[in-house]
């Protein structure tokens, strides 16, 4: 099952990670389609407003990443099929954070 927080790889323009930031309830629905947020390998993204740097450390991903609430997508479900790791709940809470900040919430 997809979970909130669940790092995936995906191909979108490019295959590149993207975190799951769709609500536990709208996961529990046998819904086809979920919100992901992108990540990007480029740091100098991280002090763009609203994105939220991402330490491999602490995520499983590769490498040092930003996550860019920007990019909020709406993808199918099927895409997500190889997880890279999990973003720990203060960082999720940033990200949260970052789409407040881009949707203006």
């Amino acid at each position: 099952m997809v979970a909130r927080g669940g790092v995936y790889w995906i191909d979108l323009d490019k295959r590149r990670p993207c975190v799951v930031v769709s609500s536990e309830d709208v996961l529990g629905v046998e819904v086809w389609q979920t919100h992901v947020v992108p990540v990007t390998s480029n740091l100098e993204r991280a002090g763009i407003a609203g994105n939220v740097l991402l330490r491999s450390a602490a995520t499983g991903l590769p490498k040092d990443s930003v996550a860019v609430p920007l990019g909020l997508e709406l993808i199918d479900r099927p895409l997500l099929v190889e997880q890279a790791g999990l973003i720990p709940g203060v960082l999720l809470d940033d990200i949260d954070d970052g789409l407040r900040v881009v949707l203006g919430l």
